[in-house]
């Protein structure tokens, strides 16, 4: 069988249309792992910089994404940080988080952490985020106490938010466990320590 230059062309041509397709979504998952919140503030935020000074509690908003992701005995929430100021600034490290009671006072100990404490520098808008483990206190111990609230530290800083959350902890050890702090915004279903 002969092929003419004209079906030559349109081969090529289909050829690289298949190729694009396959490629646009490749490149749209690629970006999202950068420290972004929209297409324009990512092509004007400047680069990131080791001395940015650390983010305050004043320019920082603190949400966590729904739902949560389950597996055989926990739950993992991405926890959001957002720089909401007009300047540039970083955060090192871990959160401190810690489940409170319908009284107040918190149930069980605060999360532990683990893995090594990462640098995140986020212009303004820019968001990142950690994975929060949430074990079933069940499988821990004998008598699990309501939790009704979230507390939530930005690494670095002294200033909590505080969250309607409903878990379970265990007097004495900690149901709760985070990840340093990443790049980018987490996502619900793709986003897992």
């Amino acid at each position: 069988m002969r092929i003419s230059a004209r079906m030559s062309r349109r081969i090529i041509g289909g050829a690289s249309l298949a190729a694009a397709a396959i490629l646009v979504p490749v490149a749209a998952l690629a970006s999202s792992a950068a420290p972004t919140a929209s297409s324009a503030s990512a092509r004007t935020a400047a680069p990131a910089r080791a001395d940015a000074p650390a983010c305050t509690s004043a320019h920082t908003d603190i949400w966590y994404a729904q739902p949560g992701d389950g597996t055989a005995g926990a739950i993992y929430y991405q926890l959001e940080f957002t720089n909401i100021g007009r300047a540039t600034c970083s955060f090192y490290g871990y959160p401190g988080v810690s489940a409170d009671g319908p009284r107040g006072g918190e149930v069980g100990k605060p999360a532990t952490h683990s893995g090594g404490r990462l640098l995140v520098v986020l212009a303004p808008g820019q968001t990142a985020h950690v994975v929060l483990r949430v074990t079933d206190a069940g499988a821990i111990c004998a008598h699990p106490e309501n939790a009704t609230a979230l507390r939530v530290y930005a690494p670095g800083q002294l200033a909590s938010m505080v969250f309607g959350f409903s878990s379970q902890g265990c007097p004495g050890t900690s149901v709760l466990h985070v990840d340093s702090i990443h790049p980018g915004t987490g996502v619900p279903g793709y986003t897992i320590s």
